[in-house]
C-alpha cells in the first residue's frame, strides 16, 4: 500500500468553519432558551406577587368579618350580662321593698298599739 503526501497543506479554517457555524447556532439557541427562561421566570414572579396580594386582601377581608363577628358576640354577651345584673337588681329591690313594707306595717301596728294603750 502506498501512502501519498498531500500536495498542499490542508485548509484548517475551511474545514473547521462548519463546526464554528454550528457552535454559533448552538450559542444562539442557548441564548434564546436563557432569555425565554428569564421571561417566563419574570412572568411567574409577577403572577406570584399578584396571587399573594389577592390572598392577603382576601385574608384581610375575612379577618375583618371575623373581628366584626367577635365584636358583635362580645357586645351581645355584655348586653346579656347587663340585663342579668339589672334583673337581679330589680329582684333585690323588690325584695327590699317588700321587707321595708313589712317592716313599715309592723312599725305602724306597734305605733297604733302604743297609741291605743296610751289613750285607754
Amino acid at each position: 500500500m502506498t501512502v501519498g503526501v498531500p500536495a498542499a497543506e490542508p485548509d484548517i479554517a475551511a474545514e473547521l468553519a462548519p463546526l464554528f457555524d454550528q457552535l454559533e447556532e448552538i450559542d444562539a439557541k442557548a441564548a434564546a432558551i436563557v432569555e425565554a427562561g428569564r421571561s417566563e421566570a419574570t412572568t411567574i414572579e409577577r403572577d406570584g406577587r399578584r396571587e399573594a396580594q389577592r390572598i392577603l386582601e382576601r385574608a384581610a377581608r375575612e379577618a375583618e368579618l371575623v373581628a366584626d363577628r367577635l365584636r358583635r358576640e362580645r357586645r351581645e354577651a355584655a348586653e346579656r350580662g347587663a340585663r342579668a345584673i339589672l334583673a337581679g337588681a330589680d329582684a333585690d329591690a323588690a325584695r327590699l321593698h317588700d321587707r321595708a313594707a313589712q317592716g313599715a306595717a309592723a312599725v305602724v301596728d306597734e305605733a297604733l298599739g302604743l297609741l291605743v294603750r296610751g289613750t285607754g
